[in-house]
């Protein structure tokens, strides 16, 4: 399962470039022996990224050096949750590894609830999980257009877009749904925001 659910995060993410690449050899190469190779290839890499995460998170996913202060504030003074295409182990290394688990009231990770972000049940799951009965009165805080900004925004919640690197600045809003209520460039101003 794990090796299911972080192959989809990574390679086969919509808008990212591993499915763009996808689509573009399937569009080429039709379902052809070639393309069969192809699809091998990301198995491959989508198994050596697995093993690579299990042996050391830090080196796929680290923490941005102001996630730590800014939820120790947040945290202080609202209800945090989390909202993760991801699988259960993320929840040991949210814990462990990096000491963050503590800021957040629940987490909801797609592999545990069998569907994932943009699938407007798990954005349902966090609403009651929070307690919160009007959609208005939650945020959403993702760096993704299609799968945390516009799917918060159609239930009616406010969204903030965080654009930390250059792989998810070049993904696109493709509808005014998508289109975040505040966008920064780190977390930090988050702190003010609310």
């Amino acid at each position: 399962m794990y090796d299911q659910a972080h192959r989809r995060a990574i390679l086969s993410r919509p808008g990212g470039e591993a499915s763009r690449v996808r689509a573009i050899t399937r569009q080429v190469l039709g379902d052809s022996e070639y393309y069969q190779a192809v699809e091998e290839y990301y198995e491959k890499v989508g198994n050596l990224l697995v093993k690579v995460f299990e042996k050391d998170p830090n080196k796929m996913f680290r923490p941005y050096p102001e996630v730590k202060s800014v939820l120790q504030d947040l945290s202080s003074r609202h209800s945090l949750g989390v909202i993760a295409n991801q699988h259960r182990n993320v929840r040991e290394h949210l814990e462990k590894t990096w000491g963050l688990a503590k800021f957040f009231k629940f987490m909801i990770l797609s592999e545990e609830v069998g569907f994932k972000k943009p699938d407007r049940e798990i954005f349902l799951l966090a609403l009651d999980k929070a307690r919160i009965e009007d959609p208005s009165e939650a945020w959403m805080i993702g760096d993704r257009a299609d799968t945390d900004v516009g799917p918060s925004r159609s239930l009616g919640m406010k969204a903030v877009r965080v654009l930390h690197d250059s792989e998810t600045s070049i993904i696109p809003s493709e509808t005014d749904i998508e289109v975040p209520d505040f966008q920064f460039k780190d977390l930090n101003p988050l702190t003010s925001l609310f």
